[in-house]
Order: structure tokens, then sequence, then C-alpha cells
């Protein structure tokens, strides 16, 4: 007798059941050439017939398909009183009731049950083996689960007076006496249910004739298939003077504790038929002859007779119940949970067993995500090494194997069904398909010869992580409960990042009830934080103290240098959302010769079902001459985080930045393919400093389903020669706001700030020398020297290489040209600057621009701006790859007319051009004749390195004086 239902087991497995009927009520079939094809007696049916019965009359009235259906039990999960098989031995009449010849003897009978019929050997005691061979009697009484009824014929040729010939003639040899005329050859003997051979799942027996021959009832489960429950009968060896007829197999489907023998759990409509079951039969033919040879099992189906079914399944209970342990007590940490699926056991005669459950889906809590930390150590399960559908070996790699699978169910002893779980290999690349992750389950027996295989879908919600387990068209068989723990040391899944409570919820369907859903539900609470103390109550008090570190490799001033950048987060902190950087001024970049990744490559790279071409051979994607860098991201929780290399190329503008960078990781971990990261950051430039602000997009925490907890990032930026250090030596800062996921990881409303900040400062800056030549002129023929003339005016800037960079320029015309204030007409506005929206009469002048990092001029033209100052100011706005302004404070000083350019960006400059307008829109108007004497400027220029160069007599080139 089995004691209270325990908590061990998988899903809709109960594969160890065995049954000794065929289905909910009777059923029959043509068997050919071993069993009989006619009516004998009259209202049998021919071949063979099973049912599940009411009663069970006496001969011949024995529950055969031609009786009332009231006498059928068809309560769906019910236990019906009776069970029974019976089939009849082709045979011919010699004389109708009187006489009759067998023409085949049967040598193993085999049946194949309906999905979803049980019987519970575990229900009543069993008699050892040993035991039963030696005397059935000493058998405990308890262990007899019904009766075998044999009809037998005697070859009695020459011994037994022919009742229907002339006296003193005798029967023939070969022929037989109906069970009607010789009612004492009915032998009925009690059936055994015995502790099974190894390799069986259950085995019963009785003994037949006066030797009291064994015979066996070996039981079998086709899980290859749809674990239904089949036998087979091995019959001793023919007698020549005893032979079969007829046997009926009876079982006593409330023996024990009632619930021996259960009928399916569904409900089809009783005129189609739905219940099949299936008889082989091989036979010895002929009957005489000596040397029988064996004949190939033929396979027969045998369907419900019309208007008979299981019904009543609205009253079949359906009471799933859900545990969950986390396997951890720490939020953020690497997990081995246990899901646990009840379902009640409560065996009864007269009560309904538990629904068979026909689907399942266990959704865990939110946060608890696959762990990429798992990656390394996983190798994936391939379905032909699984084996599904086979009775192949399993032949999963020790690899793929990531948590165990129990199974408690009634018809087995406890702790028999037990096994491993399988990670197998990707179907997909949509995580919320459910074939991108799956597994296999497979607890087993080898002691029972149960090799229990199922597929499990894990559905990953795209945006947020969250798993979804799905376990479809499960086996009709009954369990008591279901566990799958994952293996902690294989760090598969993440632990939620609050205290919780963290709840699990499920939806599972009956068989009994298609359509409908119990919801069962298990929550538990976590207790600390990975590195100690209190764990936090929601998403937004968790910490978010990320470290910051960047800077070039070295520090020599106007050195070209590798660039990096390292951030962290411990376990348990907000997750990275999102990073923005700001060099100090003069930390700049050489983008001459170097190429853009195109558009569309990137886009391929964000759609493309690999990552393998990224991470095989880079530069996959991207051409040679946008490569800059590398990245290296370590993701996932625990000590062992997993370590995806990616490439850093040099893009386009972005989301209004002149230039953005391409970060493209390629996630591929393990056995997992999941595509290629791209996160894009948009390269700002301050168009008066030309310092650098670069904001990365948001930094994905979930991609392809997995939660990243990416814990490290380290990017190095290591082109030669890319990176270019200042030509100050100003203690400066590379500042950081980090964003983290604050209470919402999917909101950016939500998310929390932290600034962080490297300090920097250049060396050196002394040796830096500081050469530049500057050039100006006046422009056109003799008319322009004249007085009140208004000239065409340029000044030229050479820029020498490896010299510090110009930071402050003043220039002072000489005296004999003044400004023209007439000619101050229309002035741009400050904010039709920002909107580049300057009016064309504004423009004043042009200018251009060449430097060692660009690839083309910059150039532009040149405005008169509202300014703070009395006078308006002097604007070159310079467009190009780099867009650059640079403002002139024009003044007075001592009557002569002075410029000034105040801030200057520390960027190489090699030749810069600027031309003002002559005539009518010449600010610049001569006050004399400038061929009477040569005319002098003044020029002060200042270094970033604090180098000056001045030359109060620069002289003015005047072409119209030549």
């Amino acid at each position: 007798m089995r004691g209270m239902p325990r908590s061990r087991g998988f899903v809709a497995l109960a594969a160890a059941l065995l049954a000794l009927v065929l289905g909910a009520s009777a059923a029959s079939a043509d068997t050919g050439d071993v069993m009989e094809e006619q009516h004998t007696p009259p209202n049998a049916q021919d071949g063979f017939q099973a049912g599940t019965c009411n009663e069970d009359p006496p001969w011949p009235n024995q529950c055969s398909p031609d009786d009332p259906p009231a006498l059928f039990y068809t309560q769906a999960a019910g236990h019906p009183p009776i069970g029974f098989t019976q089939y009849y031995v082709k045979h011919k009449t010699i004389i109708p009731n009187t006489l009759e010849e067998n023409l085949a003897v049967p040598k193993t009978i085999r049946v194949d049950l309906p999905a979803g019929l049980t019987v519970n050997p575990q229900a009543t005691p069993q008699c050892p083996l040993e035991v039963f061979q030696a005397n059935e009697a000493n058998c405990p009484a308890g262990s007899i689960v019904g009766r075998e009824e044999v009809t037998v014929a005697v070859q009695v040729g020459g011994v037994i007076p022919n009742p229907a010939g002339p006296p003193g003639t005798f029967l023939p040899k070969g022929a037989v006496l109906p069970p009607s005329e010789s009612p004492s050859l009915n032998t009925k003997v009690p059936v055994y249910n015995l502790i099974p051979k190894f390799g069986q799942p259950a085995l019963f027996g009785f003994k037949i004739g006066s030797a009291k021959t064994p015979v066996y009832v070996e039981g079998d489960v086709a899980w290859e298939s749809d674990y239904h429950q089949g036998f087979t009968i091995h019959l001793p060896p023919p007698n020549p003077l005893v032979q079969t007829l007829k046997s009926r197999l009876v079982n006593f489907g409330e023996s024990g504790d009632g619930s021996y023998i259960t009928n399916p759990t569904t409900c089809f409509d009783p005129n189609t038929g739905a219940y099949s079951t299936f008889l082989r039969a091989q036979g010895h033919f002929p009957a005489e002859q000596d040397d029988p040879f064996p004949q190939a099992f033929t396979p027969w189906e045998a369907t419900l007779p019309p208007g008979v079914g299981s019904t009543g399944c609205d009253k079949v209970p359906f009471e799933p119940g859900l545990i969950v342990k986390p396997g951890t007590d720490k939020v953020d940490s690497p997990s081995g949970p246990e899901v646990t699926a009840t379902l009640p056991f409560r065996p009864n005669p007269k009560g309904l067993e538990q629904s068979h459950v026909r689907n399942a889906s266990v959704t865990l809590p939110a946060g608890m995500g696959l762990n990429p930390s798992a990656a390394d150590n996983l190798v994936a399960c391939s379905d032909e090494q699984f084996g599904k559908g086979t009775r192949n070996p399993v032949a999963c790699p020790a690899g793929s194997i990531i948590g165990t699978a129990e199974v408690e169910t009634p018809p087995l002893p406890p702790d028999s069904l037990n096994g491993d779980v399988y990670l197998a290999t990707q179907e997909s690349n949509d995580p919320e398909s459910g074939q991108m992750y799956r597994i296999f389950i497979n607890p087993k027996s080898q002691r029972f010869d149960i090799d229990v295989r199922l597929v499990g879908n894990i559905s990953a919600d795209a945006e947020t992580g969250q798993l979804t387990a799905h376990l479809r068209e499960t086996p009709q068989v009954p369990f008591e409960s279901v566990t799958m723990k994952l293996d902690a040391a294989k760090e598969t899944l993440t632990s939620p990042p609050t205290c919780g409570p963290n709840q699990t919820t499920s939806a599972m369907e009956p068989w009994a009830r298609p359509g409908t859903f119990a919801t069962p539900s298990s929550s538990f609470t976590l207790s600390s934080a990975p590195g100690g103390g209190a764990c936090p109550q929601t998403l937004a008090a968790r910490p978010f103290e990320p470290t910051f570190a960047a800077g070039p490799t070295k520090t020599k001033a106007g050195e070209y240098t590798p660039f990096e950048l390292h951030m962290t987060r411990p376990d348990g902190a907000q997750e990275f959302r999102s990073v923005q950087v700001t060099l100090p001024p003069g930390m700049t970049a050489q983008l001459r010769n170097l190429d853009y990744c195109p558009e569309q490559r990137i886009i391929d790279a964000e759609r493309a079902f690999t990552g393998s071409r990224e991470a095989a051979a880079p530069p996959a994607l991207c051409p040679d001459k946008s490569f800059l860098g590398t990245s290296r991201i370590a993701a996932g929780s625990g000590p062992n985080p997993f370590i995806a290399n990616g490439n850093v190329y040099l893009a386009g503008p972005y989301k209004g930045a002149p230039l953005s960078l391409a970060f493209m990781t390629p996630a591929v971990a393990g056995p997992f393919d999941l595509g290629t990261v791209v996160v894009r950051t948009a390269i700002h430039v301050h168009p008066e400093t030309v310092q650098v602000t670069a904001i990365s997009d948001p930094i994905p925490w979930v991609f392809g389903g997995a939660k990243l907890g990416i814990r490290n990032i380290d990017i190095s930026i290591h082109r030669k020669p890319f990176t270019l250090n200042p030509t100050n030596c100003k203690a400066s800062e590379i500042a950081a706001e980090i964003q983290g996921g604050g209470g919402n990881p999917n909101d950016p409303a939500a998310w929390s700030k932290m600034q962080r900040s490297s300090k920097f400062r250049a060396t050196k800056c002394g040796a830096l020398k500081f050469r530049p030549r500057f050039t100006a002129r006046i422009f056109g023929g003799d008319n322009q020297a004249r007085r009140a003339a208004n000239p065409k005016f340029r000044a030229i800037l050479f820029g020498h290489h490896g010299d510090a960079n110009v930071k402050r320029a003043s220039f002072i015309t000489p005296r004999a040209l003044i400004l023209d204030q007439s000619h101050i007409r229309t002035i741009c506005t400050r904010v039709q600057l920002a909107a580049d929206d300057c009016p064309k009469g504004s423009i004043y002048g042009y200018a251009r621009a060449r430097s060692p990092l660009l690839s083309e001029v910059v150039k532009g033209p040149v405005y008169l701006t509202s300014s703070k100052n009395e006078l308006p100011d002097l604007l070159a706005d310079l467009e190009g790859q780099i867009d650059v302004q640079l403002r002139g404070v024009i003044s007075a000083v001592n009557g002569r007319l002075k410029t000034v350019f105040r801030r200057v960006p520390d960027v190489p400059v090699r030749k810069f051009v600027l031309t003002m307008k002559g005539g009518n829109r010449g600010l610049l108007v001569n006050s004399e004749n400038l061929c009477a004497k040569p005319r002098f400027a003044k020029l002060n220029l200042k270094a970033h390195n604090g180098k000056k160069k001045v030359n109060n007599r620069l002289r003015l080139r005047l072409d119209p004086c030549r």
C-alpha cells in the first residue's frame, strides 16, 4: 500500500503505468489468422474484446459489446470494478454446438492499450516472484488482483464417445468439446500482482492446468511514443492433449487502496469510437504440426463501439500545486531554483483521480533570468543525441547537463524515476518563440525500464528577460509531484534583484477539460545582498556606485596615444543603462584617411541571426579603415562572469552629432549564438572649444531574452594614430555621467544618475615649440588703397607640425585702417546662430581651415553676431566633417581696430585663412592713402602651453601699392 503523496518528480510523467484492460468500455477487433473471426458463442464478438465494467456476470453474458451500455463503467478518472480482456482462438465448426476444431495455436499475445488508461501496481501488496513460483498460496492475500478464465479444449480422439455419432464411435483426433458441452473444462485461477523483474515496470502471473504451469503477464510502457501501456503474454508450449479455445483475463479495478485501475481522464465523442486498442498475435501453424514455426506479429485495431466512451469529465478534479525554491538567499546571484508541480493523490475506490496534465506553463519571477556566467561551461545536446521518439540510448554530452528531474508517480515505488535535464540546441533567434532556449528532460529508471524523454520550451521576454517554461501535449499519465532542479554550480539562472516576495505563476491545462486552466502560484523572499547586508525592497533601492576610470595610456602633450575606459558595478547593483563621457579640451582624434562604417552594415549587424561572423575575424562587418579598437564586456552574476570581446568602429553622423562610434559585440556564448549587440555612441563636438562629449545609446540589460548583468565595460581605442593628447598641461578631468536602471530599467524616466570622473593632466608641455607664421594683406587695384575706400582684407595663420596649438590670437590693424561702422547693417542674433539660420546680409567674409586631423578643409561664412560688448562679434562659422566656430571680439584701442580670438581650440591647424569682404560690404575703411608709406599691424599669439609670439611691427602686405 502507498503512503502519503511525495513531492518529487516531473510534470505529467508516470511512465511506469501498466494496465490489463483495454479501455473505458468494451472493444473488439479482427485478429486474422490466429484469433476467431466468427461469433462463438453467438453473443461473443469475434477475435478479442476488452472493457471496463460495473460487474462481471456469469458466462456467457460476460460484459461483452453486445450487452447494454449500462453494464459498462465509463466515468473518466474513475476506478472500474471490473476490467477484462479476452480472445478466442480461431476454429471451425464441425458439428454446431458440439464439435469444433482448432485452426491455430497461439504462442504470444501482445496488447497495446489506449493512452491514459492506467493501473497502479503499488495499490496492492506484491508477491515475490520466488514465492509465487514455489507456491502461489503463500502470496499475500491482497496481492490477488483478478482472475484468469481459460476454456480449454482436450484432444481426446478415440477416448471420449461422440455424442452426435452412432453408439461405439468416438471423437476424432483434433476435435474439441465446446464449453457449453464441457463446463468442467472451464478453469478459473487467481491473478497475482508480482514484484517485477529488473527491467519490467509491472508483472502479473497465474497458473493453469494440473501442472500449474506459470503464465506471466509482462507489462511495458511505450515511452518512445505516447506512453500508453501494453502487456505481453507468453503462452506455454503447445500441449498435444490440451489447447486453449478462449482466454478471459478479469481484473478487480478497486483492489487494494482502490486505485488499482483508473480510466482515462479524457472524454471524447462516444459516437466516434475515439479510443483504440491494438492486439497482435503470434501463433504456431498448423495446429497438428509437431515442430511449430513462429509467425510474425500482425496488428489489428479495435475501437469502442458507437455510443460508448468515457463520460463525466466535468466531475474530474484538477487541483495542481506549485512550490518554488530559489536556490539562494541572495539577490542578483547565481541560483539553481527548484520547481515542483504537485497533484494530490487520494486513493478511493469510489472517488476520482486527478486529471492528467495536458499543457503546463510556469513563469518565473521577474528578474530571475538567464545568466551569461554559465555559458563557458555549457554545451548543447542535439535532438538526434537525445533520441526522443526512439529507444536509442541518450547520448547527450556531459557538459549539457544543467539539472535533475524527479518524478513521484503512484504506479512506482518512491524515488524510482529520476534523471538529468539537458540543455538543447538552439533552433531560432527569437527568444519569445520557445525555440531559442530549449531543454531536454530525462527522468528514467533502469529498474522499471522507463526512459522518459520530454522537450521543454523556454520563452524569454525580449524586453525584460522574464522566463516561461512550457511543456506541451504531455503524456496522459498521472503523477503526484514533479521536480526540476537546476544545478547551482552551473549558474544557469540569476536570482531576482529584490527581496520580494518574488512570485512564480503558472497555467496548467487538464486533459479532462481542454481550454480551461488552473493557475497555482508560489512566492519566495530573499534575505541578503551579494556582498552582505540587507537586500533591497525595491528596484530603486538597489545601490548604484559604479567605478569609472578613463584616460590615455601616455600623457605626453601633443602625442598620439591609445585611450582606455573602464567601468564596473558589483552584483546586486543597478544595471548600466547609459554613459556620457566628456573629454578634456584638446583631447581629440585624427579622422584623416579613415572611413565610416556604412549605416546599412550597422543595421545588418543588428538584424543578423548570428554573431559568429563578427567574432571570427574582426573587423568582419565594417571596413578595416573604420576599425578603432576593441571592447571587453564581463556579463553575468557570480564570481566567473562571461567575457565577450567586441570591436569599435568609426561611423557617421548620428542623432545630431557629426560622428559616432559603433560598438559591436558578438553575443556568441557557449552553445548560444544570439547575434551581435550593437550600441551606437554619438560623438558631439562643442563648436567653439571642440571639446568632445560621447553619449551612448541605452546599454542593453537584456539581449536575446538573456539578462545580461553587465559587470565590467572595458574599452581600448588603440588605432594608430588616432587619439591625440592636448598641448596644454592644465589639470583637467574626464567626466562621466553614468545612468543606472533605477526603479525600472526599461523606463529612462526612472533611471538614476551618478557623476564620476578621472583626473588628467598632460605632461612635458614645455618641450613643445611654438613656431607659427602669420601674414596679412590688402587685395585689389590702386583704388583699394585710396582714402575712404573699403579694401578686401585677408589674414593667414600657418601652424607647424608638432608644435603647441594656438590658444589666443590678437590682431591690431594699422592706424590707416579703421572700422566703417556705416557698413554694419545686418547682424546675426544668438538665436539665429544657434538655429543655423543667420541672414545672408550678416555675412561679411569667409574663412577656411585645414587641420592634420581632418581629410578635408572646414570652411564657411564670417558673420557679425550679437555680442555682450560694445561692438558686434566676428564669428567664423566653419563647416565640414567637424563644425567649428571661431569668435572674435572687436574693439577699438587707441584709435586702432583690435580683434581678439580669445578661445581658439587646442587642435592642430596647418593653415587658417580669414578673408573679409571689401566694397559696400567691407568693414574696414582707409583713413588715408595706404600707399603713402609702409603700414604695420600688431600680432600677439599665445600657445596652449603658455608660449607666445608677439610682433608689434607686422608689415601689412599691400597689393594695390606694388
